[in-house]
């Protein structure tokens, strides 16, 4: 990936808006109405009281954003630590993860960049995370004007900035526009049933001065974290996000392990981690020389994991057709980085109803036991759990994610995880 430029250029501070949700302000300011309410200014008994007209009623989406507002205040009030890594053989070095919780939404009208006015963009999900010329792209996947998921539906959007500091928020430089100054769908989604309903960003990568993107395209939405892809794919764009070019050669058919891929570069190599439709399915793993990275010949399937830990990669279709297991079912929404702070490389994804993260010594594996880090419990209709190697603090120790939920949130929101070795 590309080198990172710093958050701050020497001599200027990047002014941020302050933090919507604050819980104790949000206390504050609610007692001093009631106070306020309650104790009133006398009326003077020459002057009749002009009678007060009722509030014009919500719209629907307008009650959704006031819900979901309060919503947030509670999530936002909430830090959670799970249970341990079951490690018997004391193998990794992971421990426990704690002290989880969420610092901001990133999109959406009530985070810090306000994305109904500036982008059109009332609700979206996911935003996977990657490295381009000195800035973090950020992919979401369908997106609509109102958080209720209506009018002006893009099946994808793309978001940049220049904020290497998750701790207070993460302010977007920019997102990617059209004409009319909205958000901009980058690929086309027909957006039809059984046809093609959508087409959603899994991972991005960043090589020479080129962006590729990883996509699905969705055939049919099933039940709840089920439905079938038609393909994985690749797009690539040399402008900075503005246009993207179909890479026709790089794609996975949809019954396939690739049809949503999470691509790391790890030195010479391109490690491509892939699910098949939904969220039930089990993980593979292939891998291409990067500077080899569009030519399909050249991809190998890992097969097997030899008792020395060395792995077993084999190209061509007798690879794909006998990729082995990278993870255990059921796997959704994967997202790898290597841990500097542990040694080990970390996997977050969701694992059934919650999300759930895993480390190993090397991308191959063999995995840990999973270790939760956020609960469907303690945030409802929670998905998605994207890292990003700058999203760190505390040499390491501290990981930020981007984490989605559903309804009547439907944004997404940068959260903090605390490793203990």
């Amino acid at each position: 990936m590309d080198g990172l430029m710093p958050a701050e250029s020497a001599g200027e501070k990047r002014v941020r808006p302050q933090r919507l949700f604050r819980p104790h302000m949000q206390k504050f300011v609610s007692g001093l109405l009631a106070v306020l309410l309650t104790a009133g200014c006398a009326v003077s008994p020459e002057v009749e009281p002009e009678e007060s007209e009722a509030p014009p009623p919500l719209q629907p989406h307008e009650q959704t954003r006031k819900e979901a507002e309060a919503l947030i205040g509670r999530l936002m009030e909430k830090n959670v630590t799970y249970g341990a890594l079951r490690d018997p053989e004391d193998r990794y070095n992971l421990n426990i993860v704690k002290n989880v919780h969420i610092i901001a939404p990133v999109t959406g009208e009530y985070s810090i960049n306000k994305t109904k006015t500036n982008y059109d963009v009332g609700g979206t999900d996911l935003g996977t995370m990657w490295s381009h010329d000195g800035k973090i792209y950020l992919a979401y996947g369908d997106t609509f004007r109102h958080e209720p998921q209506t009018d002006n539906w893009r099946s994808n959007v793309l978001a940049y900035t220049t904020d290497f500091d998750y701790t207070d928020g993460i302010l977007f430089d920019g997102m990617i526009l059209n004409n009319r100054g909205e958000a901009k769908e980058l690929l086309r989604g027909k957006k039809i049933d059984n046809l093609e309903v959508t087409k959603i960003p899994t991972g991005g990568i960043s090589i020479g001065g080129a962006m590729y993107l990883s996509f699905m395209s969705v055939k049919h939405w099933g039940e709840a974290g089920v439905w079938d892809c038609n393909f994985g794919q690749v797009a690539k764009s040399v402008d900075g996000g503005e246009t993207w070019q179909y890479m026709d050669s790089l794609k996975w058919p949809g019954d396939s392990k690739f049809c949503q891929m999470a691509p790391v570069v790890d030195g010479d190599w391109v490690y491509v981690p892939g699910i098949t439709g939904g969220r039930n399915g089990s993980a593979a793993l292939m891998r291409v020389p990067v500077e080899r990275y569009e030519d399909y010949e050249a991809y190998e399937y890992l097969t097997a994991v030899n008792d020395d830990g060395s792995p077993v990669f084999v190209k061509g279709q007798d690879g794909l057709a006998n990729v082995c297991s990278l993870l255990p079912k059921p796997v959704g929404e994967m997202s790898f980085m290597y841990s500097e702070y542990l040694g080990e490389w970390l996997v977050t994804y969701i694992m059934g109803l919650d999300i759930i993260v895993r480390s190993a010594k090397d991308i191959w594996g063999p995995y840990s036991a999973p270790v939760k880090i956020a609960a469907q419990e303690d945030f409802p209709g929670l998905y998605g759990a994207f890292m990003h190697p700058s999203y760190v603090s505390e040499g390491g120790k501290k990981i930020g994610f981007m984490m989605s939920l559903w309804t009547p949130i439907y944004n997404s929101f940068i959260m903090e995880m605390e490793l203990e070795k």
